[in-house]
């Protein structure tokens, strides 16, 4: 009877620890600069650094990287606790529940080429456009939907760089710290191409910490907490500087 009685406290301790555990989702090779995963499995990034800061209090995650669409389809298991990056900006789960401390606020850009002159969308009517096929593009959305560009579809950023670097399109929208990102770590002139700064078509938006529905109250008020420390002493600032 004794021994029945210890297998049942056994058994609903790693049930207790299985409920406690909170995954943090890192987005396969999709999301460099703010999560970075590479073939040695290192786990770099801006959103990767804070969650590195915040595990130096004490603080666990598992961390699981996974292509966008499987990390998608767990994120959507109720029974799941978990922690990645959101917006406001964006649509589904990664606008729910956000943390108050931003991480970062990013702008857009089209990159051209530097004798690629641009003023306003209409310039880019009829001329090719490059975009990462499965990405949102809510600013364009009603143009491309239009047909007012021709579209080429490629994989991921550097793929979506070397078309504009070789000319077959005009314009790649993304953000400029992305952007800045793969340019330095493509080793590409930078004086090649032009930044066009489109706040007007994709307005400037935060980046925050996104947490599942059922995250543990007390532990993301004690996570807000070292957001705010992360802010004020410059942390933050220090890590985005690094990208």
């Amino acid at each position: 009877m004794k021994i029945n009685l210890y297998f049942i406290i056994l058994l609903a301790s790693f049930s207790s620890i299985a409920d406690n555990k909170i995954t943090y989702f890192i987005a396969d090779k999709s999301s460099s600069p703010i999560q970075i995963s590479t073939k040695n499995s290192e786990q770099v990034g801006i959103v990767t650094d804070v969650i590195n800061a915040i595990e130096k209090q004490n603080i666990h995650f598992s961390h699981s990287i996974l292509p966008f669409k499987r990390m998608m389809k767990y994120m959507k298991n109720p029974k799941v606790k978990w922690i990645t990056y959101g917006s406001a900006a964006w649509p589904g789960l990664q606008s729910l529940s956000l943390s108050k401390t931003p991480i970062m606020t990013v702008k857009h850009s089209f990159l051209t080429l530097k004798p690629n002159k641009y003023n306003e969308i209409s310039d880019l009517f009829g001329k090719s456009l490059v975009l990462i096929r499965g990405f949102n593009y809510p600013g364009l959305a009603a143009y491309i939907e239009q047909d007012k560009f021709d579209i080429i579809y490629v994989k991921d950023h550097e793929a979506a760089i070397k078309v504009i670097a070789m000319g077959r399109a005009v314009a790649f929208p993304e953000m400029n710290i992305r952007l800045n990102y793969h340019l330095k770590n493509m080793k590409l002139p930078r004086d090649n191409f032009k930044f066009h700064y489109i706040g007007n078509i994709i307005a400037d938006y935060d980046i925050n910490l996104c947490f599942s529905l059922n995250f543990p109250e007390l532990l993301k008020v004690k996570i807000e907490g070292i957001l705010v420390e992360m802010k004020n002493d410059g942390r933050l600032e220090n890590i985005i500087n690094a990208y």
